[in-house]
């Protein structure tokens, strides 16, 4: 062995150690992850590698979050079964942990993210995949701000000859919501939920035809700030799709859902959805590829709403008669223009453009309201520099209206507007391992005053995936 292959040879064994290390770690992180309770969370950059802080198959901006992001790196083998561990680690700052108008605080956060997924490819076209990923993150200046996310996701993937294709999923998550979201109470702690979730997926589309239907449901649980009676709460949802050629890979469509929200206490806001929408889906050129609803949703409520002084439940009354509610008086139905797009853009080989606009109803049972109207959109880009380096930017954007409808008048009608964009930078090192660095802004300006706030953060991170 000459000179050039001893060196070579030295650092093969080398990044081995390294990747036996980074493997150890992963499996150390994922068989002690369980034992963590979320508390609160600084923002939501730090789930860069692990996606946001929604459970699987929950409304994102009014875009599903039903499908586990499948894995390509090389993997694992083990018998019949590919699996992918992988790990995530991060420092970040931001200037405005508690998403505050004021008494700003700075912080910084570290951040391990481990994580495995197991694929199993069956009957030629179909797969099996088990997904587990959580973020642990550690405060450097406040302790008590120390915060798990986890997801525990089944999916279920058949393509059928013909263009038949079958996806099935579910999953257990334990979340919170996240400083300076909507629906952030604003608490000593973010309040934390766990969630159950069904996603199913049936969806024929040939060159002419095609049918698409969808149904999920998401039970979800509260665990703190007393936001049981008010949030607990089963949602499910039906929705079918039918498509019909306009031009060659163009369809037009037409789609009715029906929504279905059960209240476990909070009963007077049980209530029921009716959307009716068209669009189009394309993918005329293979570069522009998409699909657009627009129409009317229609929100209806089961009990007519109740003075204070009247509603009761199994004889237990519910409602204080001096003024302050424990549970709301029920709420008044609303019908809005409902918007759901994905659009996406590749004008060039090394670079991507998607856009996602949304108007939605979203349930609310806090604020003195039942439920809130958010529009907005989203976009992300990416340009690829050379096989290494790929720079990306987002900007999202989104206007809530909340229904004061709970007959509290010593609280404003509430309207905030959200914003926020950022930068980052990648680098991919080697096959398995790769670096980031992001630069996120955050802003909310609201007609009341202490829901306002700005924030900036950077974040820099190292990612391994096998």
């Amino acid at each position: 062995m000459n000179a050039h292959e001893k060196i070579r040879d030295r650092e093969r064994k080398r990044f081995d150690f390294v990747r036996l290390i980074l493997v150890t770690v992963v499996i150390m992180g994922v068989s002690g992850v369980n034992k963590g309770m979320a508390q609160v969370s600084p923002n939501a950059v730090s789930y860069a590698f692990t996606g946001n802080a929604i459970p699987y198959g929950g409304n994102n901006g009014g875009v599903s979050g039903s499908n586990i992001s499948l894995l390509r790196t090389p993997g694992l083998r083990a018998g019949p079964f590919q699996v992918y561990p992988f790990l995530g680690v991060a420092e970040i700052y931001s200037d405005n942990v508690f998403r505050s108008q004021s008494n700003r605080q700075y912080d910084f956060v570290h951040a391990v993210s481990p994580g495995m997924q197991v694929q199993l490819p069956f009957a030629g076209l179909h797969q099996a995949v088990v997904d587990y990923r959580a973020t642990q993150l550690y405060s450097q200046r406040f302790s008590a701000n120390n915060v798990m996310r986890q997801d525990l996701t089944g999916q279920i993937l058949m393509n059928f000859p013909g263009g038949l294709n079958i996806n099935l999923s579910g999953g257990y998550t334990k979340g919170f919501d996240l400083r300076g979201s909507a629906v952030d109470v604003q608490a000593l702690e973010p309040t934390r939920w766990n969630t159950k979730t069904f996603n199913g997926q049936i969806e024929t589309l040939g060159s002419q035809f095609g049918v698409r239907v969808q149904v999920q449901t998401i039970d979800w649980k509260y665990e703190n700030n007393n936001q049981a009676p008010f949030r607990d709460r089963l949602s499910s949802q039906g929705n079918m799709t039918v498509y019909g050629s306009i031009a060659p890979k163009t369809f037009a469509l037409l789609n009715v859902g029906v929504g279905r929200v059960n209240y476990d206490q909070n009963i007077q806001l049980d209530n029921t959805s009716y959307n009716f929408s068209t669009g189009l889906r394309w993918n005329a050129t293979g570069k522009t590829t998409g699909e657009i609803q627009v129409g009317y949703t229609f929100l209806t409520y089961d009990r007519a709403p109740v003075s204070q002084a009247t509603l009761s439940t199994g004889g237990t009354t519910i409602l204080s008669t001096g003024g302050t509610t424990t549970l709301s008086t029920g709420g008044s139905g609303n019908q809005i223009v409902y918007v759901n797009g994905n659009l996406n853009w590749q004008p060039t080989p090394r670079s991507n453009i998607s856009m996602r606009p949304y108007r939605t109803i979203q349930q609310s049972g806090v604020f003195g309201t039942s439920f809130y109207t958010q529009t907005g959109v989203k976009f992300y880009g990416s340009f690829s520099i050379g096989i290494r380096t790929t720079l990306n930017g987002n900007f999202q954007y989104s206007h809530n209206a909340y229904n004061n409808d709970q007959g509290t008048s010593t609280l404003p009608n509430r309207t905030d507007n959200r914003m926020g964009g950022g930068l980052g930078v990648s680098y991919q090192a080697v096959q398995w391992l790769g670096l980031r660095a992001q630069y996120q802004y955050d802003q909310r300006n609201s007609t009341i005053d202490h829901f306002e706030y700005f924030a900036n953060t950077l974040m820099v991170s190292i990612q391994g995936a096998f």
